[in-house]
């Protein structure tokens, strides 16, 4: 009896999962998971996705196993050798191992290169992941844009089959007013026109934003919620950031590091490594012995010596030059990127404050006057495209406000 019960229970609970799987619409389901709305749900999934990201990791994780390599002993070799062999037979038979030793803490600085080189090497992935996140930014303001365009277009086809509509049953057929009709249905035909062309726009646009983070291109995405927020900061409060978090510049500095290492490991050439070694030697008739070894390189040519110290110090000298030009730059491309940004979000206001509201009060007015018979065509479908003018102007404002603002990011070394 307690079995049945269990048996009916869990048929009920089943009954009321697929009631609610039904009555969830798979529209919204979709929404919930598709990645698109915001520019931190695209950025998550191609940090994800992206091969490039995935390939960065790879490239570091096999910097990181270089490190065990650098920085031991060799392996040691194995002597066999045979002595004062003639037709009697081996007069000796040594069997030993010789190993090489670096000496003066040389192991310690070879690690220490390759250390440095792996820090190198993860700051190259940070950069590229980095530059990753500032490409699908920009990606996804073009797709903002794009389907907010397409929602323009459609609302002004709207309008004008409007007002198509309402020419038609104000003058019929009548031929002294067709000349309105004919301006009207032509607008129209444009404006419809105008809408399939934003729509194409739109799908590239989402093309262009899967492919950036790593998903199908015809791969379905959310409606976006509109454009981030573009926060105001100081101009050194960012260049202060980019010195601290900016990857290319901290890998300037592991390169840096890595020459200064190599410089000292080459300082170090006069001074030979030895080899020291063990044998065990079989006589015939004689008690069997040992031998021991060590053995080292003089260091006569000194001009190959100078030659290599003097070039490892050009090297490091570059490596240094090298970060300091970087530094310099990257301050003025974050300069040039902080102006444009500080104009552009002035511009933006501007437009939307200034010169949207009268632009969308205008078309008000010339509807209602034409409705009213106080107000002629020309006058409406002028208005219109002012407003049209207007919206996408600052459309392509917003767009290029946020692919300068993510610039900025990219050079201040991550979101701001």
């Amino acid at each position: 009896m307690k079995i049945y019960h269990c048996a009916r229970a869990l048929e009920a609970a089943l009954i009321g999962v697929a009631i609610a799987l039904l009555w969830l619409s798979p529209a919204a389901a979709g929404e919930q998971t598709l990645p698109g709305a915001t520019v931190e749900s695209v950025v998550a999934i191609a940090k994800r996705l992206n091969p490039a990201v995935a390939a960065a990791a790879l490239d570091f994780d096999a910097a990181v196993h270089k490190i065990g390599t650098a920085g031991v002993l060799a392996d040691p070799a194995l002597v066999l050798e045979a002595w004062d062999v003639n037709s009697l037979g081996v007069g000796q038979r040594r069997f030993g191992l010789e190993q090489e030793v670096k000496l003066w803490g040389k192991y310690g600085l070879e690690r220490n290169i390759a250390q440095a080189d792996a820090e190198a090497t993860k700051f190259q992935g940070r950069a590229a992941v980095i530059d990753l996140v500032a490409q699908v930014v920009a990606a996804h303001g073009e797709y903002n844009a794009a389907y907010e365009a397409a929602s323009i277009s459609i609302e002004i086809k709207r309008r004008y089959d409007e007002m198509l509509g309402l020419l038609r049953s104000r003058y019929g057929a009548t031929s002294v007013d067709q000349q309105d009709v004919i301006k009207a249905e032509i607008e129209a035909a444009t404006a419809e026109g105008d809408v399939v062309r934003r729509q194409g726009e739109q799908k590239s646009a989402a093309a262009r934003l899967n492919a950036l983070i790593g998903r199908p291109s015809l791969a379905p995405l959310a409606a976006p919620t509109g454009f981030r927020t573009v926060k105001a900061m100081g101009l050194a409060q960012v260049q202060a950031l980019a010195r601290s978090a900016n990857p290319m510049l901290a890998m300037a500095g592991a390169q840096t590091n890595s020459a200064a290492q190599t410089k000292s490991l080459t300082d170090l050439n006069y001074y030979p490594d030895v080899t020291l070694g063990a044998k065990y030697v079989q006589r015939p008739f004689v008690e069997d012995t040992g031998e021991f070894m060590a053995k080292f390189n003089v260091p006569l040519h000194y001009e190959v010596k100078d030659a290599e110290q003097r070039a490892a110090g050009a090297r490091l000298g570059a490596a240094q030059a090298r970060n300091e030009a970087l530094r310099l730059r990257i301050d003025g491309q974050i300069a040039d990127a902080w102006f444009g940004v500080d104009a552009l979000r002035k511009v933006v206001q501007i437009y939307a404050s200034r010169q949207l509201p009268p632009a969308r009060a205008s078309v008000d007015n010339a509807r209602n006057g034409f409705q009213a018979g106080s107000a002629d065509l020309s006058t409406v479908l002028e208005s219109e495209r002012r407003l049209r003018t207007v919206q996408l102007d600052l459309l392509k404002l917003k767009v290029e406000l946020q692919t300068k603002y993510a610039e900025m990011e990219r050079l201040a070394g991550g979101s701001l």
